[in-house]
C-alpha cells in the first residue's frame, strides 16, 4: 500500500512540474489515501528542523548548502512548503519505492506553528531555535502561543541550537533539559547600548519578573541581558561573532566572508556555524563552505531614477523588528531625502486586515527636518499616513498614493535621494516602475 501511494505521489509532483506547480500538494493527497505513509519513510542518520519567528529560510538554506560543501548528501525544502504537507511531498520525491531516503542529512524549515507536528514525524535530533517575536498577529495570537508550540515540540534528548541572546529562546533553553548549544554576538559597531524601540516582546526575567537591563542590544530585544534582581542573563555563547567588519569572525578565530549587510542577518550565519560545528565537521572547513555561499540579503537593492539615489529597503509585514532595521538605517541619514512606505496587501494567508503591527514600528526616529515628503503607498496608504502623523512627522510632508504604478507622480515633485521602505512583493514592483522610468 505504501508503495502505492509513493508511486502516485511522484506521479502527481512530476505531472504538476510540467505546469510549473505542485508544491504541498502531492504530499496533501497522498496522507488523504495513506494516513500513515510517515511510518513507511527510512530516514538519514542526521535530522535538523529550523523554526523561530523570522531567519529560518535562511539558515536552513546556509546549513544545507554549506553541509552539501562539505561533501554530503542533503535533503532541503529550499522551495518552502514548511508544513505537513509540504514535507510529506518532500520526502515522497526523494524516496525509493521502498522508503529509503539515500542523503546523509534532512534539513527542513518549519512554520513555528506546525514544529509539533513536523518534529512528530521527523523526530530530529537536532532542532534550531532562530529567535521568537511578535510574528502576524491574527495568526499567531500572542508570542507564548508560539513559545509553548515550540517548546513542546522538541524531541527527548534532541540537541537545542539556540539564540543566547534572545531573551525568550534562553527561556526556553532552561526548561529544556537535553543537550544545547547556543550561538549569539559579542558587542559590535552597530549596537546599541539600550533598547531603543517599543516593540519589545520580552523585557522582564522570567524567573522573578523584574524588568531586564542590557550591556548592549543588537536589535530590538536580542543583545546581551541580565536580571538586576536574580540570576537570569545571557548564557555562556559557544559560537559567538566577535568581530564585524568587511569579514565576520567567529569566536575571535573563523573568519566568514561577509555576503550580507543586515544584522540580523548575521544570527543566520553564526546558527548555520554552530550547527555544523556541533556536528563535527572541521570549523576551517565551515568557514571555507559559508564564505563561498552568496546570500541575497543585503540592507538595500539599489537603482537610479533620473540622476537621484534610490535605495529599497524590504521588509516583512506583521513583524515589528524587519522593519525597524531599515527604519533605522534610514534615520542615520542626515541629508534631504524622501521615503516612500507601504504595502499591497497584509497576508496571504488569511484575509484578515489588521493593522495594529503598524504601532510596533518605530517611525518616530524618521521625525527629523531632512524629510521632503513621506510617501504612503498603496490600499492602506491611508492607515499609514495616520501612523506617521502620530509619530509626529510634520503631516504637511505626509502623501498618499493609493496605487503604486503612480508613485512617479509624486517621485518627480519631490527632493533628495529616495528610500523605498517596502514588503516583500511590493519592493521588486517598484523596482520595476522606476526602473522603467
Amino acid at each position: 500500500m505504501h508503495a502505492v501511494s509513493i508511486i502516485l505521489g511522484k506521479i502527481l509532483i512530476t505531472f504538476l512540474s510540467l505546469f510549473k506547480r505542485g508544491g504541498s500538494l502531492p504530499g496533501q493527497l497522498v496522507l488523504k489515501i495513506d494516513k500513515n505513509i510517515f511510518s513507511y519513510f527510512k530516514l538519514p542518520e542526521i535530522k535538523i528542523v529550523v523554526t523561530g519567528s523570522s531567519g529560518k529560510t535562511s539558515t536552513s538554506y546556509l546549513i544545507a548548502e554549506a553541509l552539501t560543501k562539505n561533501g554530503y548528501n542533503v535533503v532541503h525544502n529550499r522551495s518552502g512548503n514548511n508544513l505537513t504537507f509540504g514535507l510529506a511531498t518532500l520526502l515522497i520525491k526523494k524516496t525509493k519505492l521502498n522508503g529509503l531516503i539515500k542523503a546523509d542529512a534532512i534539513v527542513f524549515e518549519t512554520d513555528e506553528r506546525y514544529t509539533t507536528q513536523i518534529t512528530k514525524y521527523l523526530n530530529p535530533n537536532y532542532m534550531v531555535v532562530t529567535n521568537i517575536t511578535r510574528d502576524q498577529p491574527p495568526r499567531h495570537g500572542h508570542y507564548e502561543i508560539v513559545y509553548n508550540c515550540i517548546k513542546n515540540s522538541i524531541p527527548h534528548n534532541c540537541q537545542l541550537i539556540i539564540n543566547g541572546d534572545d531573551p525568550l529562546t534562553t527561556k526556553l533553553a532552561l526548561e529544556y533539559n537535553g543537550p544545547k548549544t547556543y550561538f549569539g554576538m559579542g558587542k559590535h559597531k552597530e549596537s546599541f547600548n539600550y533598547p531603543i524601540t517599543n516593540a519589545l516582546d520580552f523585557i522582564y526575567c522570567p524567573k522573578c519578573h523584574t524588568k531586564l537591563k542590557y550591556n548592549y542590544v543588537s536589535f530590538s530585544n536580542v543583545g546581551s541581558y541580565y536580571c538586576p534582581n536574580c540570576r537570569f542573563k545571557r548564557p555562556n555563547i559557544d559560537y559567538e561573532i566577535t568581530n564585524v567588519n568587511t569579514d565576520l569572525t567567529i569566536n575571535k578565530k573563523y573568519k566568514v566572508k561577509g555576503n550580507t549587510d543586515l544584522v540580523y542577518t548575521y544570527y543566520n550565519i553564526v546558527a548555520a556555524f554552530a550547527v555544523l560545528a556541533t556536528l563535527k565537521i572541521p570549523k576551517t572547513h565551515i568557514s571555507a563552505a559559508l564564505s563561498d555561499i552568496k546570500l541575497s540579503e543585503k540592507r538595500y537593492d539599489y537603482l537610479k531614477y533620473k540622476k537621484r539615489d534610490c535605495y529599497i529597503l524590504s521588509g516583512k509585514n506583521e513583524n515589528a523588528p524587519s522593519y525597524n532595521q531599515s527604519i533605522n538605517y534610514v534615520s542615520k541619514i542626515q541629508e534631504q531625502k524622501t521615503l516612500v512606505f507601504g504595502f499591497e496587501y497584509i497576508s496571504l494567508r488569511y484575509p484578515y486586515k489588521d493593522i495594529s503591527w503598524l504601532y510596533d514600528i518605530d517611525f518616530e526616529l524618521l521625525k527629523d527636518e531632512h524629510i521632503d515628503q513621506f510617501i504612503c503607498v498603496g490600499p492602506f496608504a491611508f492607515d499609514i499616513a495616520v501612523r506617521i502623523k502620530l509619530s509626529g512627522i510634520n503631516p504637511k510632508k505626509i502623501k498618499i498614493c493609493l496605487n503604486l504604478a503612480d508613485v512617479i507622480t509624486y517621485l518627480d515633485k519631490s527632493h533628495g535621494p529616495i528610500y523605498a521602505i517596502l514588503n516583500l512583493g511590493t519592493d521588486k514592483k517598484f523596482r520595476k516602475i522606476v526602473g522603467e522610468k
